[in-house]
This record gives structure tokens, sequence and C-alpha cells, in this order.
């Protein structure tokens, strides 16, 4: 068991302090959105995971030599395995926790906006149904869900051109169609759990990125590149409001840069190679159960 947790150590060493920085480093994602978001949520899964599994492990380390052992000795436990049983069980509940109320929280506010925009907005069949905020703020963005809506402001209707506004409104309508939210919705959770942590950070950070290239690449299929990159220029980095997904944000201008000059895609060999990393990081703790039943 003590080979386990030393495994578990060095897995969650690596996920936690040398995966984050190398991959927030990297060029690749922003040729590959999706594998990016892969090797994301596989991290963030893996963390949590071989977090829980080095307690469980600490906790059953005394009771036997595997996991299964440990379990059919629970009658023995000492101080040690009640003490990390009940941090493990801590964090496990703070984590639901945290994911519930995150979630509850996004949704209240969501139904707010939404609301909100429905009491004081027009609709505008001519941009697909958008609802139109009588604002000077040029602003544009999507409220997910299942009754989702397509927001724009007077001042981003004044200052866009047709085909601009065409291409903001597509990009919009990815997020709404793929369900970017939902995605964006764990790390928040993982934030607010563990907000010192410099891995979670840029856990985050780099999901919130990810989802808004890949939303712009959608709308680049149907749409001109230099459109949207002007349009996004425009809007600039007004905020969305809380529970929306905005076109603007603090990176517009790496996205207007991307889309003018866009990275070649990853090819098959480099991506395959992803693939599995992301596999690989994901089944990282299966090794805490397999090390003690192979020593």
């Amino acid at each position: 068991m003590l080979a386990a947790a030393g495994v578990l150590v060095a897995c969650l060493l690596l996920v936690s302090l040398v995966l984050p920085p190398a991959v927030a480093g990297a060029a690749w994602p922003a040729r590959a959105p999706v594998l990016g978001l892969l090797l994301w949520q596989a991290a963030g899964l893996a963390g949590g995971l071989l977090t829980l599994l080095l307690l469980a492990t600490i906790a059953l380390a005394p009771l036997g030599d595997t996991h299964v052992q440990g379990l059919r000795h629970l009658d023995r436990a000492g101080v040690v395995t009640w003490v990390a049983g009940a941090v493990g069980l801590l964090l496990l509940l703070r984590l639901l926790g945290v994911l519930l109320v995150s979630t509850w929280r996004t949704l209240r506010a969501r139904r707010s906006n939404r609301l909100l925009v429905d009491l004081v907005s027009e609709r505008n069949l001519l941009l697909r149904g958008a609802s139109v905020l009588d604002h000077a703020l040029p602003v544009a963005y999507c409220l997910p869900g299942l009754r989702p809506r397509l927001v724009l402001s007077r001042g981003a209707l004044s200052l866009l051109s047709y085909d601009e506004l065409r291409a903001v409104l597509a990009h919009e309508e990815a997020h709404l169609r793929h369900r970017h939210d939902l995605v964006v919705l764990p790390f928040v959770a993982l934030g607010a759990t563990f907000p010192a942590l410099p891995a979670v950070r840029t856990a985050g950070a780099e999901v919130s990125l990810l989802i808004e290239l890949l939303a712009d690449d959608r709308a680049a299929r149907h749409h001109e590149r230099t459109h949207l990159a002007r349009a996004l220029w425009k809007i600039g980095t007004a905020e969305a409001p809380s529970g929306a997904l905005g076109a603007g944000g603090e990176d517009v201008l790496l996205r207007a840069r991307r889309l003018l000059d866009p990275p070649a895609p990853l090819s098959l060999g480099p991506a395959s190679a992803l693939v599995a990393l992301a596999v690989v990081v994901a089944a990282s703790p299966l090794l805490g159960i397999a090390v003690p039943l192979l020593v």
C-alpha cells in the first residue's frame, strides 16, 4: 500500500504541477481546441480522483496489503484510518456540495437574466430572433438552457455591420448548440473548492479560452473570418453577465489575431498522441488500485 501511495503522489504532482503549465504554455491547444479541452477535463477528473484515492489508501494502509483487504478489516481501524477517511469524506462532500451550489447559482442567475432580458428587450426576427437591449455599451452574449436567448445591445447594432452581426450571432449559437456552459461548470466548482491552487486557476482560464476558440471556429465555417475578427475588435473586453457566455472578453485580441492568421490544424500523429495522453491521465487513478495487487 505504501507503493500505491507513492505512485498516487507522483501522479498527483504530475497532474497538478507539471501538466497545467506545460499545456497552458503550449501552442498546440490553439490549433486543436477540442483536444485541449479533452486533456483539461481528463486532468481535472484525475486530480480529484487521485486526491480521494490517496486519502483512501492512507486510511486503509494499516489494515491490509490491498484496498479490498483494508475494507474487510475496518473493524480494526485506528486513528490514522478514521482521520484519513474523515478527511477524504469531507473533501468528497465539499466537491459535490460546491458543484451543486455552483450549478444552482448559475441557473438562478441565468433565469434572472433571462426574465430581465424578456422584460426590457425587443426581439429582432431579422437577427435570428435575438433580443436587443437598449444599451450603449456594445455587448453580445447568450443565455444557455432549455429556453436559450441570444442578446445584443443597441451599441453593438450601431457599431457592427450586418455581416459582423451575423458572424457574432453564429459564435453565440455555437455556444448554445454545443452546450459549452456545461464544459465550464465543473471547473467553476473546482475553482470554488480550491481557489488558491495555481493549477486550478490555470485550468479555469484555459478552458474558458478554449470554448471561445471553438465557438470562433464554428462561426468561421459559415462566415468570413475577417468579419468575426472585426466584430470582436469592436466589442472588445465587455464582459457578459453572470451565467452567460459572451463574445467579448479579456482574450478578444488573441482570438481576433488567430482568426486573421489561423494556425494549421494538427496532423493525425500528434492528435492521436494527445488523445492517448488524455486517456492515460484520466486512467492514472487506477494505478493506485493496480499497484498493490501487482506488488
